[in-house]
C-alpha cells in the first residue's frame, strides 16, 4: 500500500466541505478581542467570512456606527495579527 500524504488528504477534504477559502483569515475569530479591544469585543463579534470579507455582528446601532469608522483600522490590525492582504473588506450589521 503506498503511502498518500497528508496534505493531500487534508486538500481534498475542504474541497469537498468547500473550505477553499484562506484558512489563515479564520484566526480573526481567535485575535478578535486583541485587535479591537474587550469594550468593542463585547458589542462586536466576527459571525462569518466569505472571501476575503469578514463579517461583524454587531448588537447596537450606536456600536455599529462607531465601528464603521475604525474598519480600515482594524483591517490593518488584522493583517499584523494574521497576514497582509487577509481581508478586503469588513461588513457590519446588527443581529
Amino acid at each position: 500500500m503506498a503511502l498518500i500524504p497528508v496534505e493531500s488528504i487534508i486538500g481534498r477534504v475542504l474541497k469537498q466541505c468547500r473550505l477553499t477559502d484562506d484558512l489563515d483569515a479564520y484566526r480573526a475569530f481567535n485575535v478578535w478581542e486583541d485587535v479591537v479591544g474587550s469594550k468593542i469585543a463585547l458589542h462586536a463579534k466576527p459571525a462569518r467570512i466569505k472571501g476575503k470579507t469578514l463579517f461583524i455582528e454587531v448588537d447596537d446601532p450606536l456600536w455599529l456606527a462607531q465601528i464603521k469608522y475604525m474598519k480600515r483600522d482594524i483591517i490593518g490590525k488584522l493583517e499584523v495579527q494574521i497576514k497582509e492582504g487577509v481581508f478586503q473588506d469588513i461588513k457590519f450589521y446588527l443581529k
